[in-house]
């Protein structure tokens, strides 16, 4: 069952491959990790002098490396979606799975390996390039977390989407995940409970209290997103 699994998933690495837009998701978080870790620094140097304080973006390094850690499983998230997008809606995907791959084979090959490679990428990408020197531990936390927030941001484009378009749509719609950061980093208890329904609020939170309690409410509020798009999801895929 593992070969044809595996053989799925290179069939779908050259999906990706062929498209220079989703290829180029895969790439992309390299040199976007390379660039805010020099760049941000860089652009801290140049206004010292010119607002004279002390620190303007420093405080803010913790949150550029959430950004980052979200953004990289998103860009894996949207090139596996368009490709399963295509694949709906030209009976691809019904194929395989009457096919000895299966139904499960078939989500596995094409969102569950997917994201596991993208909590690998995110790991090695923060450990080379965080900003604020975050622990390991947090770094694989933060990794897991939004590895789960991608799965959620899939069921939901998948569900609701009709066609590729669409769900380029709804994936730049999905950024607003990214808001649960911003408020732990600047909404004040109790208002700041109402980013709580994001996980990464509780990232937010984890970070600056250097507490990985906090990595289970997010966790959690991830699963909560997840539940709350598979019957859809499952109903998309299983038409």
């Amino acid at each position: 069952m593992m070969k044809t699994v595996m053989a799925a998933f290179r069939q779908f690495l050259s999906a990706i491959g062929r498209d220079a837009m989703l290829a180029a998701c895969l790439a992309m978080p390299l040199p976007m990790a390379a660039l805010l870790r020099w760049g941000v620094p860089a652009l801290e140097g140049a206004l010292l002098p010119t607002l004279g304080t002390a620190h303007v973006l420093a405080p803010y390094y913790g949150l550029i490396d959430l950004f980052l850690s979200m953004m990289i499983p998103l860009m894996f998230c949207f090139a596996g979606v368009m490709v399963i997008l295509e694949e709906l809606d030209d009976g691809t995907a019904r194929y395989l799975m009457v096919t000895p791959l299966g139904r499960r084979g078939y989500l596995v090959s094409r969102l569950v390996i997917l994201t596991a490679l993208s909590a690998v990428y995110d790991v090695a990408l923060l450990a080379g390039f965080s900003l604020s020197g975050m622990a390991l531990w947090l770094n694989v936390l933060c990794a897991l977390v939004n590895a789960l927030v991608s799965v959620s941001v899939a069921m939901l484009v998948v569900g609701l989407a009709r066609n590729k378009v669409e769900g380029m749509a709804l994936i730049k719609l999905s950024g607003f995940f990214l808001l649960g950061y911003l408020g732990a980093y600047f909404l004040q208890t109790p208002l700041a409970y109402v980013a709580g329904v994001l996980p990464g609020y509780w990232l937010g939170r984890m970070v600056l209290e250097q507490n990985g309690v906090w990595a289970l409410p997010a966790a959690v509020v991830a699963c909560v997103w997840i539940g709350l798009f598979y019957r859809r999801f499952d109903r998309k895929i299983s038409s």
